[in-house]
């Protein structure tokens, strides 16, 4: 069973031009911009897919983490920053550009990770049934 879903998973990979590494039954896919997904056949009843920003991406810069964590690292970050520039236009000076560019950066590249990962999920689940 291991292998059939193997199979399947490598040519739908070679199918598409996916780069990807093969080690043991975990399949590491490269995806553009620094985004990873790793898939484990290794349990004949469960596939498991996780998938992970390598080092220099666009939402964590060079700390390498998960998409899930990638987020809410980012919202964190966002809140501090609006809380100091909420301080700061009491003191006079202001860095709301700087904060509503921050937003967008966040936003826009938090959209464009979570479609690819969820659209290479999707096509490997049509391609296993």
């Amino acid at each position: 069973m291991i292998n059939i879903e193997l199979n399947k998973s490598i040519e739908m990979l070679e199918k598409f031009n996916y780069k990807y590494k093969l080690r043991n039954s975990i399949i590491t896919v490269t995806l553009e911009f620094s985004q990873n997904v790793v898939i484990d056949l290794s349990n004949p009843s469960k596939i498991i897919i996780t998938d992970h920003l390598e080092n220099w991406n666009f939402l964590t810069g060079c700390i390498k983490m998960s998409l899930k964590n990638a987020i809410l690292y980012n919202f964190i970050l966002l809140l501090f920053f609006g809380f100091l520039c909420q301080y700061l236009q009491f003191t006079g000076s202001s860095l709301t550009n700087l904060f509503l560019t921050f937003i967008g950066w966040v936003l826009l590249f938090s959209t464009y990770y979570l479609i690819k990962l969820e659209g290479f999920k999707l096509q490997l689940k049509t391609i296993m049934k």
